[in-house]
């Protein structure tokens, strides 16, 4: 059986000080205290481990070969392990750590995507992983465990336990190819749109499963024509006339050749939630949830 032993840490931090020095009185004096008890620990420590670990002679100290290996080790142990206090600290502290953060991909193009950066940049000792997930997915996982926070659209009821806050207000937009008949109304009517071809993300990616139900609220099913992973692609697919499409005003603040956005004049919301449990919450996630609302 492997043997425990049940050194002290101290026990070595007194061994080093002497092997250093290869002096006890200099060496208590970098410890500020005084010799004949630093001399005690010394012999306690040869005693644990039934070895000699100095030569002393009247006037001077020096290390057997067994003290010189120690000596090696304890300056590796001893600075490991401040290394890893040091970590739990920032970790205490919310200045490290991990964070699971779910979040749909339209989120990402919205003033969320800024504030995220700025936080990643303030704490570059947190590991932030993006877990691109839909809604009901998010808080499958949050539920689990597998998520610390989840970004979503639109108003949800969070299983009991989970807090829910708004971080944004914001819309859903028409976004169609430049040349369709609908370009010319300020604001266009849900349900005009029942008999257009809608280019769309799958649901498991994107908020399109609620999507689908505010167009059934309207009296229509969407004639669904194209699916593309990338948002990009579909605003692409939307500037070559293959359909139109619903998309966060986000999306709106950039430039897209040949596509138009217009509100609808029902506002459908794309608010921005955020959505986590508090007692479960790490301090790194509370300072993230701190700097999301403040925002």
């Amino acid at each position: 059986m492997e043997r425990v032993y049940r050194t002290d840490l101290k026990l070595l931090r007194y061994f080093l000080a002497v092997a250093e020095e290869l002096h006890f009185g200099r060496a208590a004096a970098r410890l500020n205290m005084s010799q004949p008890p630093l001399s005690l620990h010394v012999k306690e420590l040869e005693s644990q481990l039934g070895t000699l670990l100095f030569i002393r002679h009247s006037r001077s100290v020096a290390l057997t070969h067994a003290g010189k290996v120690l000596m090696e080790e304890s300056r590796r142990l001893l600075a490991s392990t401040n290394q890893a206090l040091a970590r739990v600290e920032q970790i205490g502290r919310g200045e490290a750590g991990r964070i699971e953060l779910g979040i749909v991909g339209t989120a990402m193009w919205s003033q969320v995507r800024t504030i995220v950066r700025g936080y990643i940049k303030a704490h570059p000792n947190v590991d932030v992983i993006f877990r691109e997930k839909s809604p009901v997915m998010q808080m499958a996982l949050l539920e689990r465990r597998e998520l610390d926070v989840g970004i979503w659209r639109m108003a949800t009821e969070p299983t009991a336990g989970f807090t829910s806050i708004r971080l944004r207000e914001a819309a859903f937009l028409v976004a169609m190819p430049e040349d369709h008949p609908l370009v010319s109304e300020s604001a266009i009517a849900l349900a005009d749109l029942q008999n257009e071809y809608f280019v769309t993300m799958p649901s498991a990616h994107s908020d399109w499963a609620f999507l689908h139900r505010v167009c059934q609220q309207a009296g229509f099913s969407p004639m669904i024509v194209r699916e593309a992973v990338e948002p990009q692609t579909v605003l692409a697919m939307v500037s070559m006339g293959m359909g139109i499409t619903l998309a966060a005003d986000s999306y709106a603040q950039m430039q897209w050749p040949g596509v138009v956005f217009r509100p609808l004049q029902v506002r459908v919301p794309a608010d921005l939630y955020v959505v986590y449990d508090e007692k479960q919450a790490t301090p790194a996630v509370e300072t993230l949830i701190a700097t999301l609302t403040a925002a």
